[in-house]
């Protein structure tokens, strides 16, 4: 095992809960070892304080497995912390969902690693390639609770540039089963859905936005819906399963408005959408929303949902103008009485200062509004500290 020396103020830290230790805050800097070895962080007084898993490729040395009491990381291990990520999801475990986050990270002890299910088969994405030491240990217990017919493996981008990484493992591997020859389709809250579990983005679609589509969906009926980056259209699903009257995607993938138009497929086999009820924007965001400005079109529900802005910690700044100038272009086109909808998944923007930015982006186009209310993680997305916490969400009517 690996001994990594800390300040005494990250100690702290790491007794409330913080899951992490960077390189730079590692103070012994000479350390030997190799991804997936243990490192044990012992307190000023020399008392055992944590464990985790070591990755001298990584900006995060030690992801941390267990604190206060030492223990041994092995099968027994593993298999009570996967117990526990079940019973925190039995609420959401019905026929009419079949797609959800399994394992979230570090928020269901399990650092740097993510398991989504969708139908039969399970995604297993890695941030670290410190893992591989314990795939042994884990997918026989993924194949004893979850009951599935297959695991993908995925990887990050920053791991999968990393040549030891591949050499085992490849991108899209299956780990268990048989071979991925379709996109694989799955449930959400009854609506029918397909993820591409080898090439899509994240495990092969967004699971997390599932508590904000089942709302769009309730507020929908009659409704003109305008959906700005509206990606594969789960939106849109949700909003035309919910009575909505037309639904205007906006995209610049083409990829995705295509994978769109097979979800709405898949839901309505038999309805024939005119272009009254059902088009799409091949555009940039900002470009589709003043296009439709100087046509003076305006919708009763517009979906804000847009990539992270800030990807790093020095852009948070850049992030907060831009989703303020993307509210503002969206409330511009919002009816009178409608809906705007925003949500963010950037971890560096807090949840305060989203909402402001949200607000003063209404405020500055003269516009009014009433605060519907605010979202965040599902039941299956835990969060147990504070900069876990990326996805946030505020439905707002505009009253002027």
């Amino acid at each position: 095992m690996i001994k990594i020396k800390i300040s005494k103020a990250l100690e702290g830290k790491i007794r409330k809960g913080y899951p992490w230790i960077f390189y730079y805050q590692v103070q012994n800097k000479h350390l030997e070892g190799k991804s997936g070895d243990l490192g044990v962080v012992y307190d000023c007084k020399n008392r055992f304080l944590a464990i985790g898993l070591y990755d001298p490729e990584s900006d995060i040395r030690l992801r941390v497995l267990q604190v206060h009491d030492s223990i041994d990381i092995d099968g027994d291990f593993f298999e009570k912390r996967i117990i526990q990520a079940l019973k925190l999801r039995e609420s959401i475990l019905n026929e009419d969902t079949t797609g959800y986050r399994l394992i979230n990270g570090e928020n269901d002890g399990f650092p740097g690693l993510v398991l989504d299910r969708y139908e039969s088969t399970i995604v297993l994405k890695l941030y670290t390639s410190a893992w591989v030491s314990y795939l042994d240990i884990l997918v026989p217990l993924f194949k004893k609770f979850f009951s599935v017919d297959r695991c993908v493996l995925r990887w990050s981008r920053k791991v999968i540039e990393l040549p030891e990484t591949t050499k085992k493992y490849k991108e899209g591997q299956i780990l268990f089963g048989e071979k991925v020859e379709l996109p694989i389709r799955f449930k959400e809250n009854g609506v029918k859905f397909e993820a591409d579990v080898i090439l899509g983005q994240k495990t092969g679609f967004y699971l997390d936005q599932r508590d904000n589509r089942e709302q769009v969906r309730s507020l929908s009926n009659g409704k003109s819906i305008l959906n700005v980056f509206s990606y594969t259209g789960a939106f849109t699903v949700y909003a035309f399963s919910g009575g909505a009257c037309s639904v205007l995607e906006v995209d610049s993938n083409s990829f995705a408005l295509a994978a769109s138009k097979k979800n709405l497929r898949l839901n309505f086999k038999s309805r024939k959408f005119s272009l009254e009820e059902f088009s799409q924007m091949k555009a940039n965001a900002f470009d589709a929303l003043l296009e439709l400005e100087r046509n003076s079109q305006k919708f009763d529900l517009v979906i804000l949902d847009p990539p992270a802005f800030a990807k790093r910690k020095k852009q948070k700044a850049t992030a907060l103008k831009a989703y303020m100038r993307l509210v503002q272009a969206g409330a511009k086109v919002t009816k009178k009485g409608g809906i705007l909808f925003a949500a963010s998944c950037s971890v560096h923007v807090e949840a305060a200062n989203f909402y402001k930015a949200v607000f003063s982006g209404i405020l500055s186009t003269g516009r009014k509004y009433e605060e519907i209310n605010r979202t965040g993680h599902g039941k299956d997305h835990p969060i147990k500290f504070s900069e876990g916490e990326y996805l946030k969400g505020v439905f707002c009517k505009i009253t002027l």
